[in-house]
């Protein structure tokens, strides 16, 4: 069923902003809005990806695991956060930070498009469960990219033109 692959890829996205957000937080450790903010997200996507994993397997889709472990994203981790109090707030920084926030605006919209197909294939099947995932889920997401849109609407005039 095409479903199921329009869920393992929804499930894909979601996990990939989980690692996203994480790196993001690390990396722009000292902007703490940025930092706390990218970690309730993240948390926020795993629980997405937790909440399809019962579609996944009543489909038979196949779930897309991490691609680092724990241990080796929680030691990279570190090295981001220590690099990020060591530059502090500059030039350079303020467009890595541009970077990183188009980057997760583009994760976000991808993640929020899957949910909106999923959401049409689950009508289609008349599968009410799935429907009722995307209410919650589909809402935070785009909370998710409305956050990222402004936070780049605030960061460009500083970063392109006050330097």
């Amino acid at each position: 069923m095409k479903l199921a692959r329009a869920i393992s890829q929804l499930h894909r996205s979601e996990r990939d902003l989980v690692g996203e957000y994480r790196r993001v937080a690390d990396r722009h450790a000292v902007e703490h809005d940025v930092y706390h903010m990218c970690h309730l997200l993240a948390a926020q996507c795993s629980t997405h990806a937790e909440r399809l994993q019962p579609f996944l397997e009543r489909y038979g889709a196949q779930a897309h695991e991490l691609d680092a472990p724990e241990l080796w994203e929680s030691v990279v981790g570190t090295v981001r956060r220590t690099n990020a109090k060591l530059l502090g707030r500059s030039p350079a920084t303020g467009l890595l930070l541009l970077s990183d926030l188009r980057r997760l605006y583009l994760l976000v919209a991808e993640a929020e498009i899957n949910w909106r197909m999923v959401r049409q294939g689950a009508m289609a099947a008349r599968d009410t469960e799935l429907a009722e995932l995307f209410e919650s889920c589909h809402e935070e997401t785009w909370n998710q990219l409305k956050w990222a849109k402004t936070k780049i609407k605030e960061a460009s005039p500083q970063t392109l033109v006050g330097g």
